[in-house]
């Protein structure tokens, strides 16, 4: 920063100035550096093609238990890899109720059937009974 000092009219001592055009700058360079690295912070998700749901309802619940199964037939419970072996020690360290917490099973279109299959048997054998399958709803038709 520069300081400066000038004396004025009738003043006893010298005041200094403070320049504020550099700390403008450097703000300015921050705030543009955030905002341009925020772009890139992008989650990593899964892609999933969901069937599409022409009826029925959402569950909506406070409670519940997420499993996805890829195109590839890769397994993930709550985000994390896991395999079909694996997935009944995680519903152990969950602590969860099978009578009350609902598991959302997301399996994309091209998944293989004996691995959704499979996935349902362990959480069955935990008696985690409230199994829901995700899938889309269509988009709305415009009004005209």
């Amino acid at each position: 920063m520069n300081f400066s000092v000038t004396k004025g009219r009738g003043a006893k001592g010298a005041s200094p100035i403070v320049n504020m055009t550099p700390l403008v700058d450097v703000i300015l360079q921050l705030v543009i550096f955030f905002m341009v690295t925020a772009q890139f912070a992008v989650l990593p998700g899964l892609k999933l093609m969901l069937p599409e749901l022409t009826s029925g309802s959402l569950v909506q619940t406070a409670e519940r238990l997420e499993v996805n199964i890829t195109s590839q037939n890769d397994i993930f419970f709550e985000g994390q890899p896991t395999t079909v072996a694996r997935l009944s020690d995680l519903l152990d360290q969950t602590g969860a109720d099978g009578r009350e917490v609902v598991v959302l099973i997301q399996a994309d279109q091209q998944a293989d059937y004996g691995q959704v299959f499979q996935v349902i048997e362990a959480l069955r054998l935990k008696n985690f009974n409230r199994v829901v399958m995700g899938a889309t709803l269509p988009p709305e038709p415009l009004e005209q």
